[in-house]
């Protein structure tokens, strides 16, 4: 059967974030007159495809909890105005997911990101619409979830909308360990964009069962399924 339930990664998958990343990062660490980590340990975040706290955890191995509770919503907001301008969708990123729509499949986006910047993202790329879930960090405040790799929002909040779809219709597409390491602990197909931020030896060991080298591919992915 053809896949019904894409699950798409934001974040290196849908838009290219790296430069709004790091530069949101610089602008923080100089705002807090904190030491600017070393370039190999941001990268290693954002391969990772950590959420702000835990990446700022990272970065900041000293840092408290407390802190890191004060710290989030300021770097966020450092994001949102001036990082995110920044932030391009990779090409063919309206076509592939507007096709997708079309061909009767449901679009949804699953982001470790702040939602309300994910939110106003993909309204600004003219995304938004398409896509009937989006899940971020802090999209269900009433809930209590763990992000990916974790497999509760799956859980929770996505199997409850989608009740009747199966497990093997059901394709994530990301560019970390961290989204293929949520398709697993789900039970469903994953689909490596290579293209993204993750690293390559690492995303290649956890054997997902697509890779794809730009986004435009996917097309030929969900093709190759419906023909199965």
């Amino acid at each position: 059967m053809a896949y019904s339930l894409l699950l798409f990664d934001y974040d290196g998958t849908l838009c290219d974030s790296r430069q709004a990343i790091r530069y949101s990062l610089q602008e923080f660490f100089r705002a807090y007159n904190l030491p600017t980590p070393p370039e190999a340990d941001v990268q290693r975040t954002i391969e990772l495809g950590l959420s702000a706290p835990v990446t700022l955890q990272v970065l900041q191995p000293t840092a408290t909890l407390e802190q890191i509770t004060e710290w989030v919503p300021i770097y966020r907001g450092i994001y949102a105005e001036q990082g995110e301008p920044l932030v391009a969708p990779f090409p063919g990123a309206h076509e592939v997911v507007a096709q997708a729509a079309a061909q009767g499949l449901t679009p949804v986006v699953l982001s470790n990101k702040g939602s309300r910047v994910l939110e106003a993202s993909l309204e600004r790329f003219g995304l938004l619409s398409f896509f009937s879930l989006l899940i971020g960090d802090g999209s269900f405040p009433d809930k209590k979830l763990e992000l990916k790799p974790s497999p509760m929002i799956f859980q929770q909040i996505i199997q409850p909308h989608f009740p009747d779809v199966p497990l093997e219709d059901i394709l994530m597409i990301g560019d970390t360990q961290a989204d293929l390491l949520f398709a697993r602990n789900c039970g469903i197909d994953a689909c490596w964009a290579s293209y993204g931020m993750g690293d390559a030896a690492a995303c290649r060991a956890l054997e997902p069962s697509y890779e794809i080298g730009a986004l435009t591919e996917l097309a030929d992915v969900l093709q190759s399924k419906s023909v199965v």
